[in-house]
């Protein structure tokens, strides 16, 4: 029986050979992995690095490709380069990859479809030291789908590690979390502000969450958690030992103006872009405490259970994790309309953002090899340099 336990040991337990092998087993592919010779590697434009890759068989054109990676080579585009290649020299088989770092830690499993010359990976990718709930979860909808026909359970599989089906679980999760923050809390305040109160404190872990996945709070990948136990063990009150000092003595405060025991945090950056300043509501109730048990569940049933990605959904790539875009969609759908209305908080898809500023950039700055003297510096081609500015770091942050 295929268990969250074994589920949890595979993922933990990650790496080329025996681990692979009976994951892949579990997922309805031949018992006994065939090792690819040299020739028929490089025929498929696989790389041959120490240990040879492994092949196992599944019904009808389903395949599965056992590696490990360079020591090196960042996981993600290392996968996508498979993938594109799997796709171009062998596009007839149905292929299902994994690919673990060599000498453990991280690790990777995809399936794509192929439209024409375009690929789209699906993945998994999660570290074998932390596995989290939603990998395990992932894991068990993958084995659910492993019988029947061979399309259609690669297509489901694609659907599966594929960023929407972790997405709806993810925004009910999130919104069961707000809303029990917001009823449980102490203090006299409108069922309205509470709810706003809720709604901003969680965006704000949220996007913690995001810097913790990138390494920028003390290099701790369990740093909210971690700060949040040993807030318990004082005595509790997490909200005024924990969530006050971190977010208004902390990250709204230089680092030469910290005080000792915001320093106690470790190297946490400044943030002055607004999120962590006290807003009108915040001003205004300042007696309103989150209670201990709510703050845990939205610690135990959203940022300890999925796994955060600061790398946004791609048209050539889709992750089984949490990426900036879905945090923007869930709370535009977690705002009532007129706070919405109010604050014009409304989600920008990313496909828009990147269509916008390809053409902001080509006719305004790409298309041209100085600006024209003539053209007044605070404005190019009709678009403001501060709203130009924010298109060039996208673009730097993400084409990268």
């Amino acid at each position: 029986m295929f268990t969250r336990r074994t589920a949890s040991d595979l993922l933990a337990h990650f790496a080329a050979g025996a681990p692979m092998a009976a994951l892949a087993g579990h997922l309805g592919f031949s018992a006994r992995p065939l090792p690819l010779d040299e020739s028929l590697a490089h025929s498929l434009g696989i790389p041959w690095a120490g240990s040879p890759p492994l092949l196992m068989l599944g019904e009808g054109a389903r395949r599965a490709l056992l590696m490990a990676a360079p020591p090196r080579e960042p996981l993600r585009p290392f996968v996508a380069k498979i993938a594109q290649r799997l796709a171009t020299q062998s596009p007839h088989q149905l292929w299902f990859l994994m690919v673990a770092r060599a000498g453990g830690g991280e690790g990777a499993i995809a399936a794509w479809h192929a439209d024409g010359a375009r690929v789209r990976v699906s993945a998994l990718l999660f570290d074998s030291a932390r596995v989290l709930e939603s990998d395990i979860e992932t894991l068990l909808a993958l084995q659910a789908a492993a019988g029947g026909q061979d399309t259609l359970s690669h297509a489901r599989w694609c659907e599966i590690m594929g960023r929407d089906a972790l997405s709806h679980r993810f925004y009910r999760a999130l919104e069961r979390a707000i809303l029990a923050l917001g009823e449980g809390a102490r203090g006299s305040a409108p069922s309205e502000a509470r709810r706003e109160l809720a709604l901003l404190t969680a965006s704000r872990l949220l996007f913690l969450s995001f810097l913790q996945a990138r390494g920028w709070l003390d290099g701790d990948a369990d740093f909210l958690v971690r700060h949040f136990d040993a807030a318990l063990v004082k005595g509790g009150d997490t909200h005024r030992r924990f969530l006050e000092p971190l977010f208004f003595g902390t990250l709204n405060t230089p680092v030469s103006r910290r005080a000792a025991a915001a320093r106690m945090f470790g190297r946490v950056p400044f943030l002055n872009g607004g999120l962590f300043a006290r807003s009108a509501v915040e001003a205004r109730y300042r007696t309103v405490r989150f209670r201990d048990d709510e703050v845990g569940a939205l610690f135990d049933d959203v940022l300890t259970r999925y796994r955060f990605t600061a790398r946004e959904e791609q048209r050539e790539w889709s992750e089984a994790a949490i990426d900036p875009e879905m945090l923007g969609r869930a709370f535009e759908s977690l705002m009532a309309s007129r706070e919405r209305r109010d604050s014009g908080a409304y989600h920008t898809p990313q496909d828009l953002v990147a269509r916008v500023s390809d053409a902001a950039l080509e006719r305004d700055v790409l298309g041209h090899r100085t600006i024209p003297r003539s053209v007044p510096l605070g404005r190019v081609g009709g678009c403001s340099h501060r709203k130009l500015v924010p298109l060039l770091l996208w673009k730097t942050r993400y084409d990268l």
